[in-house]
């Protein structure tokens, strides 16, 4: 038996002008599609009405949607004047009529306000000659933008070597019948140091020796220490790939993984401390060569401790004062203390750091420990350093040493 199929018609078409509000179509850019037709969307139309005369500031339009709270703008110029029009067909089922009115097209996207209303108060409260410089930095050619780094650095610096000049006019004078040695072991060279401890593990915080985000950027490179094995140290130590120090205390036995990974971090981080005191004047200023694969909070943060920019020959450099190299070494001593639970056996850092053993047994003691030599043929020559409580700090008595750096 046959079916009888409904043969559809097609709908007429009229075109419809009224005076009544155009319909709007909008298109996404940057926005959840699924997730605004999930949650509640509120949608607002607002209207040029600057000069109603004109017809085309009339006809301008601004939709803003607002999904969870955040908003998504966009605004319509006449489209006519790029040559199309966009339609809106209206099918009434009834009929089968269709109307088609004048729309116009929106492109919606996400917006925050505050952000260019803070931009905006940037903007007004910069000066002529710090929006200069912001254009330059952004649009200008390189070598006007090394130019304006340049003299950005020299005004630090020179910022700084006036505090400093300043601040040690003022310890001077405060301190006219102090002796030198005791106003170094205070605060200049030696790191923090809590000499009412009750415990040895509360003499040095770790985070003052080395920083949380220094360790979280540390801690993938230990994956490689903490896999390795005797042959590997060999290896490395042929190779002069770290300090003697750190490989004498590699591989690790360890059954709690973090504070492995914590032990080598540590030792780590020792290592890059010895490179930067090995290094001469001339390769001071080279970090990328001088540490590659070395995250770059580490390096940033031993050169804002241990280096000072200043004029050379004319051209602004990098460079370690004397000061500086001692509060290098205070620091590296400090953090052996710490890894090798306060006794230390230190004679091979001698080699390592290219320092006498004087100089280090002067910066220990200044730390409170005790030194001594260990007895037997086996340990002959080797030196200890042991901290006890309590903690008594002695002056610090700084004594040139090491090799001669070019």
């Amino acid at each position: 038996m046959a079916t009888k199929t409904k043969k559809k018609m097609c709908p007429r078409v009229t075109l419809k002008t009224s005076n009544d509000e155009e319909p709007l179509i909008c298109t996404a850019t940057n926005v959840s599609k699924s997730k605004t037709f999930k949650t509640k969307t509120e949608f607002t139309c607002y209207q040029n009405t600057s000069d109603l005369s004109n017809p085309r500031l009339a006809a301008q339009r601004m939709l803003v949607m607002d999904c969870d709270g955040i908003q998504s703008v966009g605004k319509s110029w006449e489209t006519k004047n790029y040559g199309s029009q966009f339609m809106v067909g209206v099918l009434d089922k009834e009929t089968n009529e269709m109307t088609l009115r004048p729309s116009a097209l929106i492109n919606l996207k996400p917006y925050v306000k505050s952000f260019e209303e803070e931009d905006r108060e940037k903007e007004k409260e910069l000066s002529y000659g710090e929006k200069y410089k912001a254009l330059a930095m952004k649009f200008g050619a390189s070598r006007i933008q090394k130019t304006i780094k340049g003299k950005d650095r020299v005004r630090e610096m020179e910022v700084n070597t006036l505090d400093e000049a300043m601040q040690e006019a003022v310890v001077s004078v405060d301190t006219a019948n102090l002796t030198q040695q005791a106003d170094l072991t205070t605060n200049d060279i030696l790191p923090p140091i809590n000499t009412d401890a009750k415990d040895l593990s509360d003499v040095f915080l770790i985070t003052d020796l080395i920083s949380e985000a220094e360790i979280a950027a540390l801690l993938p490179f230990t994956t490689v220490l903490r896999e390795c094995t005797q042959v590997h140290v060999n290896a490395w130590r042929e190779q002069n790939k770290y300090p003697d120090f750190m490989l004498s205390r590699l591989p690790i036995v360890m059954e709690d993984d973090h504070m492995a990974h914590l032990y080598l971090s540590e030792l780590l981080y020792i290592s890059y401390l010895i490179t930067l005191l090995k290094l001469p004047l001339k390769s001071i200023g080279s970090k990328k060569t001088s540490f590659p694969n070395t995250p770059s909070v580490v390096t940033e943060s031993m050169y804002k401790k241990f280096t000072s920019l200043g004029q050379r020959d004319g051209k602004l450099r990098t460079s370690m004062s004397d000061k500086q190299r001692n509060k290098l070494i205070a620091h590296i001593l400090a953090l052996t203390l710490v890894v090798d639970k306060y006794c230390v056996r230190y004679s091979e850092l001698c080699k390592d750091t290219g320092v006498k053993s004087r100089v280090l047994s002067d910066t220990y003691r200044s730390m409170g420990c005790s030194i001594s030599k260990l007895k037997g043929d086996q340990n002959k020559g080797l030196m200890l350093a042991v901290l006890k409580l309590p903690v008594k700090l002695p002056p610090l008595v700084l004594r040139k040493g090491g090799k001669k750096r070019d």
